[in-house]
């Protein structure tokens, strides 16, 4: 509740970054964090991106600029690559950026970093809401009046969307298999 306190008051301050600088913040890995092989929790992972992106949402503000708009943003599909643990008290920092958009998501990348080395890498996709209706980045930009291009998104983005595509159609399947 307090965190939600924090960010409607810090979400009115002006923007300090732009929407596609990388925003980075440190964390240590807490006894809570754990699970039971003492390193950082898999679903605890996620809750850190979901601060970070936040974070970056409010310093950017697009955050505010969403709320002024009564949009909201989902996220869709999440691919995480666990590359090295993260130990108890370990510090780390993860970084996190908007990587562009396409006609119906926008996307991010998050990456964990300690002492110079990679720990975890995350691509998301988020999808966005005005009233309770799917819009495209593209409403998304006029409604809040960013008025952005989207930059070239790197080629492992579509390798992503094709393998996404892919499972879609594969779970499809597998439900109507079973009806």
């Amino acid at each position: 509740m307090l965190e939600l306190i924090r960010t409607a008051i810090r979400r009115r301050k002006p923007a300090t970054h732009e929407l596609f600088d990388t925003v980075s913040m440190e964390f240590r890995v807490a006894m809570w964090d754990l699970d039971h092989n003492l390193h950082l929790n898999n679903a605890k992972y996620l809750k850190f991106m979901d601060k970070c992106r936040l974070e970056h949402s409010i310093v950017t503000g697009l955050l505010d600029r969403m709320l002024k708009a009564h949009c909201n943003a989902v996220v869709a599909n999440t691919e995480v690559a666990y590359v090295r643990e993260l130990r108890p008290y370990q510090r780390f920092t993860v970084n996190t950026h908007i990587l562009g958009w396409d006609d119906k998501y926008m996307y991010y990348e998050q990456q964990f970093e300690s002492q110079g080395k990679l720990h975890t890498h995350a691509l998301l996709r988020v999808i966005h809401f005005y009233n309770s209706k799917v819009i495209s980045p593209q409403a998304v930009q006029e409604i809040t009046g960013l008025n952005m291009d989207s930059p070239d998104m790197p080629s492992y983005i579509e390798d992503w969307k094709t393998m996404l595509q892919a499972k879609r159609r594969y779970t499809e399947q597998e439900f109507a298999a079973r009806r």
